[in-house]
């Protein structure tokens, strides 16, 4: 079995569902799930009217989810498709009007509520997607709330692995007995009273890992709009490369220091039943794309892609109790009890502590400010780069450290280095106005 997971501008209109058509024809004889996200921009709206619904008048309210239902229903015009699948829209439609009639009644917007508004752009895409496969391949449609069972209710639900593979077996596995193609939702779940839930945002790709996983499939193909995981940010350095492979922990480093490509959690139920994952472009299917395995290409060395993410603030806290892990951890939650961030790298700096947050100093200065008054806090704004490689501990990227370290004082008289924190990974904090030079010189050494 293949697990296919579909993005949102993959699926974003009548000729992106087309390409899924395409793709899903040249895999004739496989055994294919379908995961797919809703189209592209919906799910903001959706959230968008979920709260606004609070303050909204009826006739704005209306108008703001009859666009969606229109738009829906113009794709299957578009597309040729039965008056079946138009009235299926419909009908999930007017229960979007009745849930945020609910919250227009109530005033007030629950997580019950916004999850279930939110899962109306998946069910919409699906269904689409049902009517246009339907009528050239063998498939059915699936509930993916039947089987994907989270702990809680709220937006993140944390996934009930066990109860997820046990009725993702029982439900959706005897499925390919009668089809080769399966199509279900992505970011969706339920709890277990069967009230929908989500992943959160970027969950559908969680959602395809996890169904690949607990169904033991052969591979996992994260279909987007770019053709793999690149060098660097293909905006930035239009000469950037797509890399042909890599490791999951390369891919883990760089979806944490900012990359778009993969959801973090992705690859990790991937990971545990060593299942590859593939990135390839929806609407360039014959782009190889970038293969993500457990070890990744095993001759690859040095730095192999670098990213910088900008702005982020650097909290530096000096006082002579803060010579512990205990003292380190105190501080790190009066501070995230106070602005409400947690850090993105925390470490130990001889009698201090670096946090790095991935925010502006505007965001967070004023709650530096209330730490104890006996411990001597500074901050800064910076931007971040990484490089990303196999391991910068081996003796074969040694020089690729060493060039990395003069590419960064060689621009800038006074940044803040990090490495060893990761094996895949070295970082420097820099001045902003240096990084995109520092970003265009590690790139050219990337290997």
């Amino acid at each position: 079995m293949i697990v296919m997971k579909f993005g949102g501008t993959s699926v974003q209109d009548a000729n992106a569902m087309r390409n899924v058509l395409s793709i899903a024809q040249e895999y004739s004889g496989h055994k294919i799930l379908i995961v797919s996200s809703a189209c592209s921009g919906i799910t903001s709206e959706l959230l968008s009217i979920a709260s606004d619904s609070v303050y909204l008048n009826d006739e704005d309210r209306i108008h703001r989810i009859q666009e969606i239902i229109k738009r829906h229903i113009d794709i299957c015009n578009e597309l040729g498709l039965e008056q079946g699948t138009v009235k299926q829209i419909e009908e999930i439609g007017s229960h979007l009007l009745s849930y945020c009639e609910g919250i227009a009644l109530l005033g007030e917007c629950t997580d019950r509520s916004q999850d279930a508004i939110a899962s109306c752009g998946e069910l919409f895409s699906t269904i689409i997607l049902t009517g246009l496969l339907g009528s050239h391949l063998n498939l059915q449609w699936f509930d993916a709330r039947t089987s994907m069972k989270t702990h809680d209710l709220h937006p993140g639900s944390q996934v009930n692995m066990e109860q997820t593979s046990l009725l993702s077996n029982q439900l959706l596995k005897p499925l390919f007995e009668q089809c080769d193609i399966v199509v279900t939702q992505g970011f969706i779940g339920s709890d277990d009273d069967n009230r929908t839930t989500t992943l959160g945002r970027g969950g559908s790709d969680y959602s395809a890992a996890i169904f690949g996983a607990v169904l033991e499939a052969e591979e996992i193909i994260i279909w987007t709009d770019v053709s793999g995981i690149a060098s660097a940010d293909p905006r930035v350095i239009p000469h950037a490369r797509y890399l042909e492979c890599m490791s999951f922990d390369e891919a883990r480093m760089l979806s944490f220091f900012g990359a778009k490509v993969l959801h973090p959690e992705t690859i990790l139920p991937a990971l545990q039943k060593d299942i590859p994952v593939h990135v390839r472009n929806t609407f360039k299917a014959s782009d190889r794309g970038t293969t993500i395995t457990r070890m990744g290409d095993e001759t690859a060395y040095g730095m192999r892609s670098v990213i910088v993410r900008k702005p982020v603030s650097f909290v530096q806290v000096r006082a002579t109790q803060v010579s512990n892990e205990h003292s380190m951890s105190e501080l790190m939650k009066e501070l995230e009890q106070l602005s409400g961030l947690k850090p993105m790298i925390s470490v130990m700096i001889d009698a201090s502590i670096g946090l790095i947050y991935d925010v502006s100093v505007s965001k967070i200065e004023e709650y530096v400010k209330h730490l104890e008054e006996d411990n001597n806090a500074e901050i800064g704004e910076y931007a971040l780069i990484s490089a990303i490689g196999p391991n910068f501990r081996n003796t074969n990227s040694k020089e690729a450290v060493k060039k990395f370290h003069e590419i960064i004082y060689g621009n800038d008289e006074s940044p803040i280095m990090f490495s060893g924190i990761q094996k895949n990974t070295i970082s420097a904090l820099v001045d902003s106005v240096h990084a995109e030079n520092i970003l265009k010189e590690i790139h050219a050494q990337c290997t």
